[in-house]
């Protein structure tokens, strides 16, 4: 999406995080690993396979030593015995995968009920040795194989007809590969859910959509692995590939670089957070948009805010995220959004079900020129689920930041009078913050710089509602980047962050 410059940003005091560990559902299909390649890569991936019966040859009797599960594959009939070959031999696999993209004449060329008729001798080596087994891994493809009048370019058409040609037939998961670019990942899943049974997305990258460069493939991963890895239906995944074309090179999907290293698209593979289901959000304090609980229709990509890692979009009327939050007190909290967008959208926020405001946004110009805006939301104490929904679609979402108001204080605009002050260091900024009402003690209002120091003090005295203007002309320390604002009180506080662009 288009990018912007973004002058003012107010955010509340928080701190990013990236990929926490490793999950369990992420994997490479790749079929050449080295122990160096698999020394790093083993720091953010779970499993691999490499479309074979046994192990890559460079590391095939020290896997183990990693920490990454080897899912063997029969590709196709011919393949069931050299799988028997090795789980008799190795205790550490607890899954087989079924034949691949059958539906393709130039893969395993299987119709329905050949694959029907191969199955049971697969099956009989899980039943033996206590595996689970994922179904063949379908696609939509182009020369497909055709059977009863049928030519099975619908991958869902193939798995129909093989599950009626099979009856008897064991498949605890189900198995897809995808190539389409943008948020298509979604509605493909979705399809898939008639099922009933655990997805794994076996392969997938941005290769059939137009226009795909180095941005666009990593934008795609970013946006496709946070949702598979949400996704309560989806057990695995696994990106193509580990080295292909290369990395410099269409459709830019190789993961690992030279021997043991990464490359960029690979170490961003290995960043995006793993979900938490049991994660629950502190408030006050901020949500990051893309780390939702549950979501319907939404979509997320790579944020080129000034903060944050990836942001919320594709939005469309309808739509929903849902988060766990644990409020620490009961009162009005300001809930400050981080939104853009080329048109006015609106969301409403709800708690527990129960609608407690809206957030309107504006046109900002342009996807990623971003913008805030505060509203006032009552909260109770206690666990809660925050849910947003969608009223008026046309905006992104970065994050979320809820603080405690001050006792007797409003905030109602906190802003830049004069953004077009550089260079740096920057001289002669001025931004004003307006309270209303009546406030029973004086406030501190300070600009603390990242290391603690502090740039600006000043105290106000109690009373009734004003505006201060804040006027940086004559301090020598300020410079471009992101400062600490602080304003206390006896009876409460507010932090914030503000950052001089």
């Amino acid at each position: 999406m288009k990018t912007g410059t973004l002058l003012f940003l107010l955010l509340l005091t928080s701190s990013l995080t990236f990929s926490q560990g490793k999950s369990y559902k992420r994997g490479v299909a790749y079929g050449y690993h080295s122990a160096a390649d698999m020394n790093t890569a083993s720091a953010g991936i779970s499993w691999w396979y490499n479309w074979a019966a046994q192990p890559d040859a460079g590391i095939r009797t020290t896997y183990s030593d990693y920490g990454v599960d080897f899912v063997p594959q029969a590709w196709n009939a011919a393949g069931i015995s050299g799988v028997n070959s090795w789980v008799s031999q190795d205790n550490k696999v607890k899954y087989l995968l079924g034949f691949n993209e059958p539906n393709f004449v130039s893969q395993a060329n299987m119709t329905p009920s050949q694959a029907a008729a191969a199955w049971p001798q697969l099956q009989a080596i899980a039943d033996q040795y206590g595996l689970k087994l994922v179904s063949p891994a379908v696609n939509y493809c182009g020369n497909c194989v055709s059977e009863n009048g049928i030519t099975y370019t619908n991958p869902f058409k193939w798995l129909d007809d093989f599950f009626a040609a099979c009856p008897g037939c064991r498949v605890d998961y189900i198995a897809l590969h995808w190539y389409g670019g943008g948020n298509s990942m979604t509605g493909y899943i979705d399809d898939a859910r008639k099922y009933g049974k655990p997805i794994w997305v076996t392969e997938f990258a941005d290769w059939d959509a137009t226009g795909v460069t180095p941005e666009v493939q990593k934008n795609y991963l970013a946006g496709t692995t946070n949702f598979l890895e949400r996704d309560p239906d989806v057990f695995r995944y696994s990106w193509f590939i580990g080295r292909g074309p290369g990395a410099t090179t269409y459709p830019y999907i190789d993961l690992y670089g030279a021997d043991g290293t990464m490359t960029e698209l690979g170490q961003l593979y290995l960043d995006i957070p793993v979900y938490d289901s049991t994660k629950v959000y502190q408030i006050p304090g901020r949500i990051e948009a893309e780390e939702y609980y549950r979501q319907n229709g939404v979509f997320s990509e790579l944020t080129s805010d000034v903060d944050g890692f990836m942001n919320i979009g594709y939005t469309e009327a309808g739509d929903w995220l849902k988060y766990k939050i644990v409020v620490s007190s009961s009162g009005v909290y300001n809930l400050t959004s981080r939104y853009a967008g080329t048109a006015a959208g609106k969301f409403d926020v709800y708690v527990d079900d129960v609608k407690q405001g809206s957030v309107s946004t504006t046109n900002t110009s342009g996807w990623q020129t971003w913008a805030s805006t505060i509203t006032s939301v009552n909260l109770q104490a206690g666990e809660h689920i925050l849910k947003l929904l969608v009223v008026t679609k046309g905006f992104n979402l970065n994050w979320l930041d809820f603080s405690e108001s001050l006792t007797g204080i409003a905030e109602t605009n906190l802003k830049q009078l004069d953004a077009s002050v550089y260079p740096n260091p920057v001289s002669g900024n001025k931004f004003k913050i307006t309270f209303n009402g009546n406030f029973p003690d004086d406030i501190t209002i300070q600009l603390i710089d990242l290391s603690g120091k502090i740039i600006y003090s000043d105290k106000i005295d109690k009373g009734s509602g004003k505006e201060i203007e804040i006027d940086l002309k004559n301090t020598d320390n300020i410079r471009k980047g992101i400062y600490n604002l602080s304003i206390r009180s006896k009876v409460g506080y507010m932090n914030r962050k503000i950052a001089f662009l």
